[in-house]
């Protein structure tokens, strides 16, 4: 089973040029489905689910943020609406601000409750803890994505992730969505028909 988000030897990034358009960033040759519903310019990649070889450590960008925005599995593709819960691995959950049920901010999709326990036994960063969240409250909350900075010689890139209101996100040529979680509940693992022991 190789999860809907999951990139493959064949996506590679096609050649590009950026340029500076209307005071952001642009790809010389931009087509409307280059940016998000917020403007946002998106790392190009080639669509081949299933073609060559699964790259299980990389994420297709157009999927990743399909299923963030449509609340799509992770793994199956399948829309989550309500049903939706996010598996972060302990120390994610720890690292959040504030005592619980503090804001999480995830780059990770959602997964139906069918997913739960096939992600428990094959995701590597779940093997040494996890917790389930299900929010109320979802909003876009970050960019993750090559940072644009416009000097006298050209346009210099860094790796950066940025808050999705910054102004400087027409600068962005994004690879990931970051969403945060609000008003959560943990849910427990026997819940979602998970056998296996939450890791301590």
């Amino acid at each position: 089973m190789v999860p809907f988000i999951t990139a493959w030897s064949s996506e590679r990034a096609p050649g590009f040029a950026v340029v500076v358009r209307d005071g952001r960033i642009a790809y010389a040759d931009e087509t409307k489905r280059d940016r998000d519903g917020s403007g946002v310019l998106w790392t190009r990649k080639v669509f081949s689910p299933g073609v060559g070889v699964p790259q299980f450590k990389a994420v297709h960008p157009l999927r990743q943020r399909r299923a963030m925005e449509r609340l799509l599995c992770q793994v199956c593709a399948k829309p989550c609406d309500k049903s939706a819960v996010w598996m972060l691995s302990q120390r994610e959950y720890e690292s959040a601000e504030g005592p619980w049920p503090a804001p999480v901010m995830t780059a990770h999709p959602p997964l139906c409750p069918g997913c739960v326990e096939r992600a428990t036994r094959l995701c590597p960063h779940l093997r040494n803890g996890y917790v389930i969240l299900r929010p109320d409250r979802i909003a876009p909350a970050a960019l993750t994505g090559v940072l644009y900075r416009p000097t006298p010689l050209g346009l210099t890139p860094t790796a950066a992730t940025i808050a999705y209101d910054d102004p400087r996100t027409r600068w962005m040529r994004a690879v990931q969505l970051h969403v945060q979680l609000k008003d959560y509940t943990l849910v427990h693992p026997r819940d979602m028909n998970v056998t296996s022991p939450q890791k301590r």
